[in-house]
């Protein structure tokens, strides 16, 4: 009984040396090494987002910064439907199970995500105004993914829409086919931009990293100036703070 005592000991021993080693204040502390800097874009179609994401993570990677841009969860999701709100509660769950993994390590200096967990959100007044989801379900739903511990995550949320011409407009600019998709038709892009004109609305008073971009009558280049400003702004603010 003595001598294998006396190696679990020593195993022990070693062990805690180990952790001592890796365990230090520099490594842990977000003081030190703070998370990264988490973006979420989501809104009504052929708004620019895209576009934005694309220019910005190009930006921000010129700069030195080492960027990840998930794919988003619709690309990824496939084996689901899209014929209930099942399908979007899982690409919701894509993107929140990245924003929780990720902001726990320091692989990364920003995030940029194509919809996240308030394009989740959104999407469940979509299906609760379909009559697939009753109202407490819904609101079930929607308190999961706006819990504190992760939109604590997201530095800024920027719901982006353009009104029904302009959307069009983009939208059809190099299209092949004159045929309007399933989301990207005149009447459910106003449904879309007042689905979110309205979310906004409701959440902006709790959640101060939510803004809303109208880029109706922006340019390209204007659209990707306007919320590159608005992103350097937040980020430039925080790394002086210290949080």
């Amino acid at each position: 009984m003595g001598q294998p005592r006396k190696e679990k000991d020593a195993l022990e021993a070693k062990a805690r040396a180990v952790l001592t080693y890796l365990k230090s204040g520099i490594r842990y502390d977000p003081g030190h090494l703070p998370r990264p800097f988490m973006l979420e874009f989501t809104g009504s179609p052929s708004a620019g987002k895209t576009t934005t994401i694309t220019e910005l993570d190009k930006f921000l990677r010129r700069q030195g910064l080492r960027v990840l841009r998930p794919q988003e969860g619709a690309e990824v999701v496939r084996h689901i439907e899209r014929t209930s709100p099942l399908y979007n509660i899982r690409t919701g769950l894509y993107a929140l199970e990245m924003l929780i993994d990720i902001s726990h390590g320091h692989l990364y200096d920003v995030v940029i995500f194509d919809r996240c967990i308030f394009d989740a959100y959104c999407w469940m007044e979509y299906w609760f105004e379909k009559g697939q989801l009753s109202e407490s379900e819904k609101n079930d739903i929607q308190s999961l993914f706006l819990s504190r511990f992760f939109t604590d995550k997201l530095d800024a949320i920027y719901f982006m829409v353009a009104d029904t011409d302009a959307a069009m407009e983009r939208e059809m600019r190099i299209a092949l086919s004159t045929k309007f998709g399933e989301t990207t038709n005149p009447k459910t892009v106003e449904t879309l931009v007042t689905r979110y004109r309205t979310v906004y609305e409701r959440l902006a008073p709790a959640y101060s990293q939510l803004v809303l971009v109208d880029t109706s009558s922006m340019s390209e280049e204007a659209m990707v100036l306007d919320i590159a400003r608005r992103v350097m702004e937040t980020l430039y603010k925080k790394a002086k703070s210290g949080h």
